[in-house]
């Protein structure tokens, strides 16, 4: 893997899609081994250090799947950074958690505390340690359990 995170300035729709297709070629074939490496310096060390075992086979499936029948998701994913989301965030009625580590790579920190403060009656589960990845190896425990309990 050459390390397929390592965006260059796109302009434009094409320039998406031309370099969502390479990525997706390298992602077709990843292993556990290479997951890691492909995100680059798109996670933290403390994701890199939990993407072993059967969380980075797991990786690895699910990004070998996700580009299985082309980049379209990906790149409409992508081009909604760039445009308003079409939702209300007021509107969203509780329960709401907002998970989020302060050494996600992939979302910056703020945008978790900024998404918590506009979803009306959202808890704030703002961990210190924890990156985009290693929230889901480390407290899934904790999320679950948050989950069951928002359901009532």
């Amino acid at each position: 893997m050459s390390g397929t995170v390592g965006i260059p300035v796109i302009h434009g729709r094409e320039d998406v899609n031309t370099w969502l297709e390479t990525a997706a070629a390298e992602l077709t074939q990843i292993t556990a081994a290479d997951v890691a490496v492909a995100l680059g310096d798109l996670i933290s060390d403390v994701d890199r250090a939990s993407l072993t075992g059967e969380f980075a086979d797991w990786m690895a499936a699910i990004l070998r799947a996700a580009v299985s029948t082309g980049v379209a998701g990906w790149r409409e994913d992508d081009l909604a950074f760039l445009a308003p989301w079409g939702l209300d965030l007021a509107a969203i009625a509780p329960p709401v958690s907002v998970w989020q580590g302060d050494q996600d790579r992939m979302v910056p920190f703020e945008h978790g505390h900024w998404l918590a403060g506009h979803v009306a009656g959202a808890t704030a589960r703002l961990l210190p340690g924890e990156g985009h990845l290693s929230i889901g190896v480390g407290a899934f425990d904790r999320v679950v359990d948050d989950l069951v309990d928002l359901a009532g």
